[in-house]
C-alpha cells in the first residue's frame, strides 16, 4: 500500500486538473444528486439524495424513493441547458458543483422538494432552512419514513447503486494478487471498498460497469 499511495495522489491531482471550473450543457441524470454533461461527472454540492436502490415508506407503502428523486431531477432538467460551477473536486475525480437551470438552483430545489437532504459534512448547512420547510410541508421523503442516504450506503448488505462515487482511473491491467472476494458484500465487510483496478482483490466480476472501480 505505501507504494500505491504516490500513484493515488498523482491520479487525484491529474483528475482535479482535468475538471473544468464551469460547464454548461444538457445533462443526463445518474441519480438524484449526480449528473453528467459531455462526459464530465458532476456531484451536486452540499446535498445528498436517496440512492437509486433505496426505498422509503409512505402511507404504509414501500416505494422507490431513490428512483423518485432521480425522476424529479430528470424532469427539472429535461432538454434544458444546465450550468454547473465547481466548488470542489472529490477524491473520485468528479466535479462537485452548484448547478442552475434558468433561475433555479438545482441543489436547493431538490432540498426544497424533499428529494435531497442537506449534506452537513460537505457544506450543506446553507440548505437547512429549505429542508425544514420541506419537512413541514411533508414533501418528498418527508411524506413518510426514510433512512439518511449516508447511513444507507454504510450498510454492506444494501446493493450497489448508480450514484455511488466513481473515480476516474486509467485503464491499466490488474496487478497479480492471491486475494479474492466472493462478492462486494465481502469486500465491504473487509473494509476495502471501493477497490481500484490494480489493487489486491480487484476482479472484473466485482466491477459492474467496467470503470475500473469495484464495489463503489
Amino acid at each position: 500500500m505505501p507504494r500505491l499511495l504516490p500513484l493515488l495522489l498523482a491520479l487525484s491531482f491529474t483528475a482535479s486538473a482535468q475538471v473544468p471550473a464551469s460547464i454548461t450543457g444538457i445533462p443526463t441524470v445518474t441519480d438524484g444528486d449526480t449528473l453528467q454533461i459531455r462526459g464530465t461527472k458532476i456531484r451536486l454540492w452540499g446535498v445528498d439524495a436517496p440512492e437509486s436502490s433505496q426505498t422509503c415508506t409512505r402511507s404504509g407503502q414501500v416505494y422507490g424513493c431513490g428512483r423518485a428523486a432521480a425522476n424529479a431531477l430528470a424532469q427539472l432538467v429535461r432538454n434544458k441547458n444546465v450550468t454547473c460551477t465547481r466548488k470542489d473536486t472529490d477524491r473520485y475525480g468528479r466535479m462537485v458543483a452548484v448547478c442552475t437551470v434558468g433561475a433555479v438552483e438545482v441543489n436547493r430545489w431538490l432540498v426544497q422538494q424533499g428529494w435531497a437532504l442537506p449534506y452537513l459534512q460537505y457544506g450543506g448547512q446553507v440548505y437547512v432552512g429549505s429542508a425544514q420547510q420541506a419537512k413541514a410541508a411533508k414533501k418528498g421523503v418527508y411524506a413518510g419514513t426514510y433512512q439518511d442516504p449516508w447511513a444507507y450506503r454504510q450498510n454492506p448488505s444494501n446493493p450497489a447503486t448508480a450514484g455511488t462515487p466513481r473515480p476516474s482511473t486509467p485503464a491499466t491491467p490488474p496487478a497479480p494478487s492471491n486475494i479474492s472476494y466472493a462478492n462486494c458484500a465481502a469486500v465491504r465487510a473487509a473494509g476495502k471498498a471501493p477497490l481500484l483496478r490494480g489493487q489486491p482483490g480487484y476482479a472484473p466480476k466485482l466491477d459492474r460497469d467496467g470503470d475500473g472501480v469495484a464495489c463503489e
